[in-house]
């Protein structure tokens, strides 16, 4: 017995407030080629010659990050090729990508992946874990660790440097701990983030990084700034105080660099620092933090997902907040384009759209509407964006557990 059966496209649906909660698809593409199983997380969009990475299955244990054709979700080539396959996910929270070539680390594993072809250039068990929050530099990443040479009766977390052609990895940056407070544990500190910035000309990094506050406690941190001249290898400054010592002031967003300034979610505080100086500009409190979603700056606004369910809209030079609106808390990271702001809810499972310029929603896309079971929901992968290209409309592309969908972009 042999049929046919041509998927129904949906028609554009609307609520009671006008906000789109169904689209006509251009495309889409199942996620698992062979049963529907665990799958991976890609918290960023992973972009490369106008295609995009995504995670996909393939029966069983086989998770693969497969790079598709973003005009018509065609896959391209897959990857597999992890240590612990039985149980390990491709869970992609920061990476750094140049020249083709992209790293992550998970555990004590790293990867780094030729996106030309999707082979391995290389990997690694080493000795220790790392940190996932990876950043880089051209042909260097950036990633944090124990140290192996300094205060190895402690425990904290370093710089390291590391080349992306190789692989290879090395101690780069170790602030001058204080060792004043020893956390349970003997934590007396870590470096959280390295940002390449220029000043003056020069190539420097921008360095957060926190110290224990309390003997009894390892959630009482002090986050501190520096600016790191990595063309001669010295601090311009080293320490210059963030937060106000208290409960969980550590940096949990990624920090985003904007017009000499640094902005940085500390707790659940957003806090603005004059890189020249280091001194701090505004500091906003919230009631709760954004570590989620994180947040960007555009249009000369930051966008920002807190958990306490609104999406918050602040002016970047004083931080007084423009709009608020009612969101959906936890969500993915946020993806922007021609004046919308786009995310997938964790607590909504719907795919969200935000006009920047007044706080209203534009979709509110249930997964549900689209052909799929009224249980499942869009999940919280990285959303891509694309602007208008050969006569073809700008376009979104996001993930349900079970689908990739890609739609016409709101505008």
């Amino acid at each position: 017995m042999a049929s046919c059966h041509k998927e129904e496209n949906t028609d554009t649906r609307t609520d009671e407030n006008g906000v789109i909660t169904s689209l006509p698809y251009q495309w889409k593409k199942s996620l698992h080629l062979n049963g529907a199983v665990s799958n991976s997380t890609f918290d960023i969009p992973i972009k490369y010659n106008g295609n995009i990475a995504i995670p996909t299955t393939n029966g069983g244990n086989n998770r693969l990050m497969t790079l598709i054709n973003s005009n018509n979700g065609d896959f391209i080539w897959s990857w597999d090729d992890r240590y612990q396959p039985e149980t390990e996910r491709i869970g992609i929270y920061y990476a750094h990508q140049n020249n083709g070539l992209l790293t992550y680390q998970t555990g004590d594993r790293s990867y780094c992946i030729n996106l030309d072809d999707g082979t391995t250039q290389w990997k690694f068990r080493r000795d220790s874990p790392f940190d996932v929050r990876i950043t880089g530099l051209n042909g260097n990443y950036f990633t944090f660790g124990q140290s192996t040479t300094q205060l190895q009766q402690y425990d904290e977390s370093v710089g390291f440097k590391g080349n992306l052609e190789t692989g290879e990895l090395n101690e780069f940056i170790i602030p001058n701990f204080t060792i004043n407070n020893i956390a349970p544990g003997n934590r007396i500190g870590d470096v959280t983030r390295i940002e390449p910035y220029i000043y003056n000309g020069v190539q420097h990094l921008v360095i957060t990084w926190q110290e224990p506050q309390n003997v009894n406690s390892i959630n009482d941190w002090q986050t501190y700034l520096g600016l790191y001249n990595y063309e001669t290898n010295d601090w311009g400054y080293e320490k210059k105080m963030m937060n106000e010592p208290n409960i969980n002031g550590v940096v949990l967003a990624p920090p985003v660099i904007y017009q000499g300034k640094i902005y940085a979610n500390i707790g659940h505080q957003l806090v603005c620092h004059n890189i020249a100086t280091g001194n701090q500009v505004w500091v906003r409190d919230f009631p709760q933090d954004f570590m989620f979603s994180g947040f960007i700056i555009e249009e000369d606004k930051i966008i920002a997902n807190n958990e306490d369910t609104f999406t918050y809209c602040l002016n970047p030079e004083n931080g007084n907040i423009i709009w608020k609106t009612e969101s959906s808390g936890t969500s993915g990271r946020i993806s922007y384009l021609n004046g919308i702001v786009y995310f997938v809810g964790g607590s909504t499972g719907k795919l969200h759209a935000i006009d920047v310029s007044t706080g209203k929603h534009v979709w509110k896309i249930n997964a549900s509407n689209l052909g799929e079971s009224s249980t499942n929901n869009f999940k919280t992968n990285a959303v891509y964006v694309f602007k208008a290209e050969n006569g073809n409309p700008a376009k979104v592309i996001a993930l349900s557990h079970m689908n990739a969908y890609s739609f016409e972009a709101y505008q």
